[in-house]
């Protein structure tokens, strides 16, 4: 079963490249080739995936559309730049040089120029990208990445028009049923949630509490979700809803943390901070974490409710909340959802939300796809100063390579199938978005990189030499492939995954 389960994911991931990462990359290089012809660059060969070639796929004016032979990548081979960056003084002379100059008994040698001319191109024709002034070169090299942007955009919108997972309103789960309940006799289960109270819905939990405390009738119509199949049900129950009073369930519970010393345990119900009930309004799990801010370095009693055996006991704990919490964790190392009881016993914990995928309008869609665009951006520029400030991991912050991106995407791919392809456009637009940004940082060999040298340019008044622009250029490639092959390994060590 682990192989076939093993072979599974395997095949997700190599589903989730093809789908996700090739395209943006060819995307990228359309963008920069379209780009060269809107400024007059001439384009000699534009290459899907890396040398060596496989096969020549056609021809389209002067520019050569090949097969290679890595699936890793595009490239897009201007006039007067290899793979690496510009090319060197003596072969621009040399390029430059048409084929009648040169001397009859000198080698022949095939010129880019040359092959250009082959392809029908007049010398007037012809502009490498040298020759272009600096503001279209700047945007040449920008458009790889304005390309994977607008791509970006138009995958949020389509994900948008088919549907996007949207709460419509709250859910309230079963957490207790005791003998004298008011779902004793019913088909209520423990883990089922209530999501309408008399055919409507309520906003959140909060709303949840409001409606049954100001309920006038004497019986409760309410609609449930079964908690293993979602399927719904009706029942009607006494409204036997007076003197609720709030709780905080204690989901989980951080070793070595105050909760944990003090002999907290995960399923614990918090029913009375200071020896005082907790209020139903509101929000009980809110009103205990403020509860123990406010106690930062200072006892706290806590009574809980433990059920042990079928048997529930309260127990009442002194616990001492951290003046500062490790980061990741809270003060007294906690994590709680809000609980109401009832009087006879019955508790009912917040579910969050209940979603539904829903098709977008035109308008909203694009809203949604400028919004999420936009977001994007903003949560990407702030990760510097989020790491400087402790307030985002290293771990959480590491760079992934094209293995643990294929990794997410089989997992996203997945969770296509059971809730339709918007997910699988969205975390393609995401991807889109961050390979854009990627290519567009001051790095050597990088799009932003060479950008770099053309804003040099223009301020010093005149061009790098190539030779020293084509040495750097090498050497960022070489070191970004030598933390391409370390993020490799990092990822097939510690392969990332779904929050």
């Amino acid at each position: 079963m682990f192989h076939v389960t093993a072979l599974g994911d395997i095949l997700l991931a190599i589903a989730a490249f093809v789908i996700v990462l090739f395209p943006a990359v060819v995307i990228h290089e359309l963008g920069h080739f379209f780009a060269a012809k809107l400024v007059g660059i001439s384009v000699l060969e534009f290459g899907i995936g890396f040398p060596p070639r496989v096969r020549r796929l056609f021809m389209w004016r002067e520019t050569e559309f090949t097969l290679n032979l890595l699936p890793i990548g595009g490239f897009v081979r201007p006039l007067g730049e290899d793979m690496i960056g510009p090319v060197s003084s003596d072969k621009r002379k040399r390029d430059a040089t048409s084929p009648q100059a040169q001397h009859s008994d000198a080698p022949i040698i095939v010129s880019e120029r040359e092959m250009l001319q082959l392809r029908g191109m007049s010398a007037e024709q012809m502009r490498s990208v040298n020759e272009t002034p600096p503001l279209g070169r700047v945007f040449f090299m920008a458009a790889g990445a304005l390309a994977n942007f607008v791509t970006a955009f138009l995958l949020l919108f389509l994900a948008a028009i088919l549907g996007l997972w949207v709460p419509v309103g709250g859910l309230a789960q079963v957490a207790a049923i005791p003998p004298r309940s008011i779902f004793t006799g019913t088909p209520v289960q423990v883990g089922d949630a209530i999501e309408k109270i008399d055919g409507e819905r309520f906003t959140d939990f909060a709303a949840f509490h409001d409606t049954l405390a100001a309920y006038p009738g004497e019986t409760l119509q309410l609609s449930l979700l079964r908690g293993d199949s979602a399927e719904t049900y009706n029942i009607t129950v006494p409204a036997r809803v007076a003197g609720m009073c709030g709780a905080a369930e204690v989901l989980g519970v951080e070793e070595g943390s105050p909760a944990a010393n003090a002999g907290i345990l995960p399923g614990d119900v918090i029913v009375q901070v200071h020896d005082q009930h907790i209020p139903a309004a509101g929000d009980p799990a809110q009103h205990v974490s403020d509860a123990i801010r406010a106690a930062a370095g200072q006892p706290l009693p806590l009574t809980i409710l433990r059920s042990q055996d079928g048997e529930e006991s309260h127990i009442r704990f002194v616990t001492y909340p951290r003046a500062e919490a490790p980061p990741g964790q809270g003060l007294l190392g906690v994590a709680i959802r809000a609980q109401i009881g009832l009087v006879e016993g019955t508790r009912l914990a917040n579910a969050g939300q209940k979603t539904e995928l829903i098709p977008q309008s035109i308008p909203a869609a694009l809203s949604y796809s400028w919004t999420t665009l936009t977001n994007t951006f903003k949560l990407i520029a702030s990760v510097p100063g989020r790491l400087l400030d402790g307030s985002l991991s290293g771990k959480d912050a590491r760079p992934i390579s094209v293995i643990g991106i294929s990794k997410i995407g089989g997992e996203y791919l997945q969770r296509s199938f059971r809730e339709g392809p918007s997910i699988m456009l969205q975390f393609t637009a995401l991807i889109s978005i961050f390979l854009g940004i990627t290519n567009l940082l001051p790095i050597p060999a990088l799009d932003g990189g060479r950008i770099v040298f053309v804003l040099l340019e223009m301020l010093r008044g005149k061009p790098i030499k190539p030779e020293t622009e084509a040495r750097i250029h090498q050497i960022g490639i070489l070191l970004l492939l030598l933390l391409g092959v370390a993020v490799m390994i990092l990822d097939v060590l510690s392969p990332p995954s779904l929050p």
